[in-house]
């Protein structure tokens, strides 16, 4: 039986559900203004946008979490097995680095927004909260980093190459038959 998640391991992906199903809408009520009624709301594709770039970066945290999150797997394959486990940990670090340094300098980015007072042209809402999602995102991001370094230390085996567990995987059932036979 597995063990049951923490409630807060599903935050990015029930934010990213949430705003699947706003955008639905408001899409598809923009749609139906324009060939239907024959008028568009003004703020529909704006909200669409940025619910998108929010969508983004909520999924990109719920997939760092998962570890499914964008690598560069040839780059790791060439080096010798034994060191790649290593390795993985070790991208994860220099991953961590660059949020926490993008995480900085995009929250000092957005101060200069919010002192500008710009707003946005369809929602009239202020400009930095949409570019908040910035830091937000990459502190999330961070967070995920860390939750899943420890779930790779505590776990080794995750380390392994798919290549290497899909082996193991054929190898255990090649002997499971065989003993089967005997």
């Amino acid at each position: 039986m597995e063990k049951k998640e923490k409630w807060y391991n599903d935050i990015e992906a029930n934010l990213c559900v949430i705003l699947a199903i706003a955008m639905l809408v408001i899409l598809s009520q923009q749609v139906f203004s324009r060939y239907i009624l024959g008028s568009t709301v003004g703020w529909a594709d704006e909200a669409a946008r940025y619910m998108l770039i929010w969508f983004a970066y909520f999924a990109a945290s719920a997939a760092i979490f998962k570890n499914a999150h964008i690598k560069i797997d040839a780059v790791l394959a060439m080096w010798p097995k034994k060191a790649r486990p290593y390795l993985k940990l070790f991208s994860n670090v220099i991953f961590f680095v660059y949020c926490v340094a993008v995480a900085y300098f995009s929250y000092n980015l957005v101060m200069d927004i919010k002192a500008s007072g710009g707003i946005s042209l369809g929602m009239g809402i202020p400009m930095w909260a949409m570019y908040a999602i910035i830091p937000i995102g990459h502190i999330l991001w961070a967070l995920r980093l860390i939750q899943l370094e420890i779930k790779l230390i505590r776990n080794p085996e995750l380390l392994k190459d798919k290549e290497e567990t899909d082996d193991e995987t054929v190898e255990a059932a090649i002997r499971a038959s065989k003993e089967g036979r005997e």
